[in-house]
This record gives C-alpha cells, sequence and structure tokens, in this order.
C-alpha cells in the first residue's frame, strides 16, 4: 500500500448501492469505499438519475447551479453533494434542461421499450462535460481523475483539451478503467460540436475518428495517461484480437506499455455468508453442513422437493449473448437430461427472457426462472445453490464467480478473462483447485464441465474439500487497491515528468 494519500475524483455511470445495472456499480461503490478506508479523498460523480436512492443519513448539500459550454451556446447542470459519515462523496450532476437528461425512468435504456435511450450520446457527454464543473465547485485540486468505461470518457479528454489551466485540474493524473469493452459508446461525428471539437480533428485514424464514426471508448483509451481493465487475462485478450478486442485492439496494442490488468474485488463485507442478512442461515468455513438449510428454503421457494436429491445450479445475470445464453439455449435438451435443478436470475435481450420462461414453464420441475433485479434472491441463490454457472462468451471480470467462491457455492466457467483468473480446474486426485472449466465456446463442452462438478457433488469428501479450497481464498478490495494505489503514483510520475497525455500527445500517438 502506497504512503500517499490523493484527491481522487471517479466519474461513472453507476454506483452500488445508489444505483445499479450491473456489475459497474458493485466495483466503483467498493473501490472508491475502500480508497476512503484508506485515508484518501474520495468523490464519486454520477448522474443524478431520477432512480437514484440516496441513504436517507447522508448529509446533502446543493451546489451552485452553473451552464456548461454545449455547441454554440450552455446546458444548464444542477449539483448536489452527498456526504455519508464514512466513506465516499458523491457527487450527483443532474441536468436542468428542458430534455431532462437524467430526471426519466431508467438508466441507459427506456423501460417501456427496453432499448436504449436515443440521446445517449448527448447525455454522457453532458455528464462527462459537466462532471468536471461540479468538481471545481468543491474548491480542491484533483489528484487523480478516474473515469470509468465509455460514459465517463470524455471527462479524460476535456481535462487536457478544455481545462487544462483551471486550477482544480492542474495537475491532474488521469486513469481510464475499462469494465467491458463490448459497450463502446459509437455515435454520428456531430456530437464533436457539442464538445467544441474542430471538424479538421475528425480524420482517419485520428483520436476522434473510428470508421466514420466518434468512439468514445477510444477517446478515453487514448487521452488517459494510464489504462487499467478488470483482470490481467483481459487485458492481454483486449490487445491480441478482434474476438475480445471489438475493434479497438491496435488502439490497445499502441498503449500496452501503459495498460495494467487489475483483478477486481468484490465487497467481503456485504457478501459474507457468516454476516448475510440475507440468508435464513449464516455459515462459515467452520459450519458449511449449515449451507444445507438455505438450500432447502431456495429448493422450496422454487417449487422444487424441499429435500432436494439433485444440486441446485444457479445463475445470476444480465441476459445478453457476452453471457453466454447462445450456449444454454443450444444445449437446452441436455441441461434437462441432468440430474440438476437450475435456479436463474436477470433480465435482459427478450429473445432470452423468452427462453428461460420457456424452459421454467415447459420443466417446472427442473428450471425456476425470475426476470427482476431482485438483490435478496441473488443472496439466496449464492449462499442456497450447490453450483455456479458462468458460460460467458467473454467476461473482462466477473464478480458472481468469486461471491460464488466464498460462498462454497464452485463456479463452472469458460476459461477467459477474470473467470480463468480466479477459477482453477478441481483436481480430484490432488485436491488441489476451486471450480470447473471449458475451453471452447460450445454447448458440449460446457455440458461435460457440468457433468464434471456433478460427478464430484456425488463424492461428498472431495465436495467438501472443493468447497473449503473456495472459501479459503481472499478476493477482497484490499488487494485490488493496492495495485491502483500503485497506478496512481505511475500515472502521478508521468505527469510530473511531463509525459502527461495531450491533445498533440495523442495525435502522434494513434
Amino acid at each position: 500500500m502506497s504512503g500517499r494519500r490523493w484527491s481522487i475524483a471517479h466519474l461513472a455511470s453507476e454506483m452500488g448501492p445508489l444505483v445499479k445495472v450491473g456489475g459497474l456499480a458493485d466495483v466503483v461503490g467498493a473501490l472508491s469505499s475502500e480508497q476512503a478506508r484508506r485515508g484518501h479523498r474520495v468523490t464519486v460523480a454520477i448522474p443524478a438519475y431520477r432512480t437514484l436512492q440516496v441513504p436517507h443519513e447522508w448529509q446533502r448539500r446543493t451546489l451552485e447551479d452553473g451552464g456548461v459550454p454545449w455547441g454554440m451556446g450552455r446546458e444548464p447542470a444542477s449539483f448536489e453533494l452527498c456526504v455519508p459519515e464514512a466513506g465516499p462523496r458523491v457527487l450527483l450532476v443532474g441536468h436542468a434542461g428542458e430534455r431532462q437528461f437524467f430526471d426519466r425512468p431508467g438508466v441507459y435504456d427506456d423501460p417501456k421499450s427496453g432499448q436504449g435511450y436515443a440521446d445517449n450520446a448527448e447525455r454522457f457527454l453532458f455528464f462527462a462535460r459537466a462532471a468536471l464543473e461540479g468538481l471545481t465547485r468543491l474548491g480542491e485540486p484533483i489528484d487523480i481523475l478516474h473515469g470509468h468505461d465509455h460514459q465517463a470518457a470524455w471527462a479524460l479528454c476535456l481535462a487536457r483539451t478544455h481545462e487544462p489551466c483551471v486550477q482544480a485540474f492542474r495537475d491532474t493524473a488521469t486513469v481510464f478503467t475499462v469494465h467491458n469493452l463490448g459497450y463502446q459508446g459509437i455515435h454520428d461525428p456531430w456530437v464533436l460540436g457539442l464538445v467544441g471539437i474542430g471538424i479538421e480533428l475528425f480524420y482517419p485514424s485520428g483520436p476522434f475518428e473510428y470508421w466514420g464514426r466518434v468512439n468514445y471508448m477510444k477517446v478515453g483509451l487514448v487521452f488517459a495517461d494510464m489504462i487499467s481493465t478488470v483482470s490481467p487475462r483481459y487485458a492481454q485478450e483486449i490487445q491480441s484480437s478482434g474476438e475480445f478486442g471489438c475493434g479497438l485492439e491496435g488502439v490497445l496494442a499502441r498503449r500496452g506499455d501503459d495498460l495494467r490488468g487489475i483483478l477486481n474485488g468484490i465487497d467481503d463485507g456485504e457478501w459474507d455468508p457468516a454476516r448475510d442478512a440475507h440468508l435464513p442461515h449464516r455459515y462459515d468455513l467452520a459450519e458449511i453442513e449449515k449451507k444445507l438449510m438455505n438450500t432447502r428454503l431456495l429448493a422450496r421457494e422454487c417449487g422444487f422437493p424441499r429435500e432436494p436429491s439433485w444440486p441446485l445450479i444457479g445463475m445470476i445475470s444480465r441476459l445478453t449473448e457476452q453471457k453466454g445464453f447462445d450456449l444454454i439455449e443450444q444445449a437446452r435438451q441436455d441441461l434437462v437430461r441432468l440430474e440438476a435443478r437450475f435456479v436463474l436470475l436477470g433480465t435482459g435481450q427478450p429473445r432470452y427472457q423468452d427462453l428461460l420462461r420457456r424452459l421454467a414453464v415447459d420443466h417446472p420441475e427442473r428450471f425456476h426462472y425470475r426476470a427482476a433485479h431482485d438483490e435478496a434472491f441473488a443472496h439466496g441463490i449464492e449462499g442456497g445453490c450447490n453450483l455456479f454457472l458462468m458460460p460467458s462468451r467473454y467476461e473482462p471480470c466477473g464478480l458472481n464467480q468469486m461471491y460464488s467462491l466464498r460462498y462454497g457455492t464452485p463456479p463452472v466457467v469458460r476459461a477467459v478473462g477474470g473467470l480463468a483468473d480466479t477459477v482453477e480446474e478441481f483436481d480430484p486426485l490432488t485436491g488441489q483447485g476451486t471450480g470447473f472449466l471449458f475451453q471452447r465456446f460450445d454447448p458440449d463442452e460446457m455440458i461435460g464441465a457440468l457433468r464434471r462438478a456433478l460427478a464430484i457433488h456425488r463424492q461428498p469428501a472431495l465436495w467438501r474439500t472443493l468447497q473449503r479450497n473456495g472459501m479459503s481464498h481472499d478476493f477482497s478490495w484490499r488487494k485490488s487497491a493496492d495495485r491502483y494505489d500503485e497506478l496512481y503514483e505511475e500515472a502521478r510520475e508521468r505527469v510530473a515528468s511531463g509525459r502527461a497525455i495531450t491533445l498533440e500527445a495523442a495525435r502522434s500517438m494513434i
């Protein structure tokens, strides 16, 4: 752990527990909390969504409203600082214009259509621009400006191109974290006019051009002093091929010396089977047999036999192609034939929701599906299931496999990204390993891994060894935060030595 204490500003589109769509919220909330615990002065800027929930005990202070440059004019912004008793401050960035960028249902998508809002290009460009304005109102210099995914990417550019003389950002080092390269924020080039970037800077292979359009993720990758992604394996994958690089592998390879893979941690206070308020029966490594009581209750809640003769296999996921639901669809007949029952939680693409509903209707004795965001039920799945399935096409890090290991629920995963970094194939001869992996994105390979897992489950002594192996691992944010301290040190050294990324440096780099 570094001895230095930084003023850190995170910019993100989600933060747990205030607003959550996926794992980004968990990461931003847990990392910023660990950094605050270490003595860093931490502020997290997020959009002031209508759906956002601020705990009632937090102190709230309205800051001076202001307008931010927007095309040929200015767009009104509002700011509120929320301060908990302990932990990071939260800067809520609001839009006071007629179009109400954030005062609407949902976060990224319109709940009525299930599709992304048509003006997301403007919504998150405004957020990045206004967040910088809000941070200046705190009257404090920012040592580290840390943007997360494409929704925050423009802030790293604007801090250098539009705000380099502002006191708050004069000596700031910038860091950009890629949580999921599959979502890049690709829009038509008219957005450059809103941000004040001249058309002369939009040229093939330039920092703002991507196949004739503007790619927000690319802007973050180009303008950050240092880049991180959320596991070591994923950091290598995204530079190596189009399968994982999603068209940005060339940009990432050129910035390979500046890219670090830092494995996400988990909030081991929130996700602890010994203290989990959502579990009817709490347990730890010494009393792992109590997990069976949660299994019985979960089985009854799902309409399965109370004394489950077959193991329960859980899935908690956004229902997208990335998460491997193509494999579930292709292998559905083989899944039905396994001596196992499935508990599935999540929402997403209608195609996959329909698939899971059909499985639950056609095979109610085998499948239970809940289309919801249900935190209590998610904890119940981790605490009550016997196995956890994550057949991802790609997975930058993944959190549920780490929750599962901590809860004595061995994961079955594809060997990609953070899944390969955190799960080790169990060897029944040596007793080493924590779960079960398959290599190719293939339904037969997934079924093979599930069969290996079920075979071990039928051997109680080996199963208990496997559970203990997983529960003994430390996946807390403490180790990961050490790595971010080191990354911040490196970013600060680069800025101090005159190697900060400027517009000129970005243009020569690409």
